[in-house]
């Protein structure tokens, strides 16, 4: 009996481990998409407002 709830811990805690890691694994991911698409959204916006200020000084 002591054979079997080591090895049911081990398996409660491999689970737990891994499902805990993939959760985060996952949270990363998305707040690694969100910071990226912000960024390239702030680099288009200061890039269009050079633009739109570069012509407005040539006319």
């Amino acid at each position: 009996m002591n054979t079997f709830m080591a090895i049911m811990s081990q398996l409660f805690w491999g689970v737990t481990v891994g499902a805990l890691s993939a959760a985060f694994s996952s949270l990363a991911k998305g707040f690694a998409t969100v910071g990226t698409l912000g960024l390239v959204g702030w680099y288009g916006m200061k890039r269009r407002r050079a633009r739109r200020e570069s012509a407005a000084r040539d006319d």
